[in-house]
């Protein structure tokens, strides 16, 4: 029986990661056509995916049934959020960017993305819990 719930757990991880990466992709593509810099698009994905994971994670404790808000865990923030959220992306932007030798570029990308991650996480949580 425990190896049927692992592989249970694993299938919802699965099927989030797919739908996230999909979803990253089709918001990736359109954010592209307005934005001559992929470093823009990435860091409006990555913050969007926060700001959610944020809402997520406040409402997660009002849920009454352990097993269930366990396996809404592992489906949506792990596999979907997780997979949406673009941070190989993020630290290959930022490790090419200093190959180009812009360091400040790549300092700048670094520090924003991490300042609008940890806003955008705890205004997620600030209007979950309201």
């Amino acid at each position: 029986m425990v190896i049927l719930d692992q592989f249970q757990d694993i299938l919802l991880v699965s099927f989030g990661a797919v739908l996230g990466v999909n979803f990253r992709f089709i918001i990736y593509e359109k954010l592209k056509k307005f934005f001559l810099i992929n470093d823009f698009a990435i860091l409006i994905i990555n913050t969007f995916s926060s700001f959610l994971l944020g809402i997520f994670l406040s409402i997660v404790p009002r849920i009454s049934s352990y097993d269930f808000s366990y396996k809404l865990i592992l489906f949506f923030s792990i596999g979907l959020l997780g997979s949406l959220s673009t941070f190989s992306t993020f630290v290959y932007e930022i490790c090419n960017t200093f190959l180009e030798f812009k360091f400040f570029s790549a300092l700048r990308l670094f520090f924003i993305s991490m300042f609008l991650g940890i806003i955008s996480l705890a205004f997620g949580l600030y209007l979950g819990n309201q």
